[in-house]
């Protein structure tokens, strides 16, 4: 009899413990993530142009001699010619820089590509030149190859402020980002809000126009041709607006 006591008694206190816990455990909810803030993004972009002020070539000589010490030399005589015509023409020293000295054994197969003959030996010496005269820069390539220079790589135009006009485009490109997210907000019925992202794609987008010049010897009367054309500063923003 005792034994039965005891064991209702029991049943009934964890009948208890379990209603008493019911009404815990369904009053729990599960938490939801808030949806994202609604905006609008919009895409825009702002385009300077200037003219060139400064102008980079890299120029140079490129000989091959039989003997080594006679292709440097011949080289060396050369490279001196062209960087005192350079110096002579305005350019300074801290303008001109070498960027490239090479020596390259060349060979010759004659038919038996496991003993190729040494046939001689190419140097190469390029400089960078920097100047600002940019409407002379055809006379000063010109006076470079008259000076000696065999190979003139591609022409870099800049201008000296391009901090500023960069900050110019990154202007027009957040005012034609808000304009066109006014103009969805306006079609959408919706008030437009403050500026809740902002990224900037810098396209580095200096586009210049290049001109080649002839690594040829010019005509006594006429100069080579230079047309340096405007730059193209270019920026893009990404912009989301809140919607209000």
């Amino acid at each position: 009899m005792f034994t039965r006591l005891l064991l209702a008694s029991g049943a009934a206190v964890s009948l208890a413990a379990v209603l008493g816990l019911a009404p815990s455990v369904a009053a729990q909810t599960i938490p939801t993530p808030a949806p994202p803030n609604a905006g609008i993004t919009v895409l825009g972009s702002g385009i300077v142009l200037a003219q060139p002020d400064t102008a980079r070539i890299t120029l140079g000589v490129d000989i091959t001699e039989q003997s080594l010490g006679q292709a440097q030399s011949e080289a060396a005589q050369r490279m001196d010619a062209v960087v005192a015509k350079l110096k002579a023409d305005g350019i300074a020293d801290s303008d001109i820089r070498t960027v490239a000295f090479n020596v390259t054994p060349q060979y010759d197969q004659q038919g038996n590509q496991n003993q190729p003959v040494l046939r001689g030996y190419e140097v190469q010496n390029m400089v960078e030149v920097r100047t600002t005269n940019v409407a002379g820069l055809g006379a000063l390539l010109d006076d470079a190859v008259g000076a000696g220079a065999t190979r003139i790589f591609g022409i870099t135009f800049e201008a000296s402020d391009m901090e500023g006009l960069t900050s110019q485009a990154r202007d027009q490109a957040m005012a034609n980002a808000q304009a066109k997210a006014q103009q969805l907000a306006r079609n959408a019925g919706v008030g437009l809000g403050r500026p809740v992202a902002i990224s900037e794609s810098d396209t580095n987008g200096v586009t210049p126009v290049q001109a080649q010049p002839r690594a040829a010897a010019p005509a006594a009367a006429v100069t080579t041709p230079i047309q340096p054309g405007q730059l193209q500063i270019t920026t893009m923003v990404t912009v989301t607006y809140a919607i209000q």
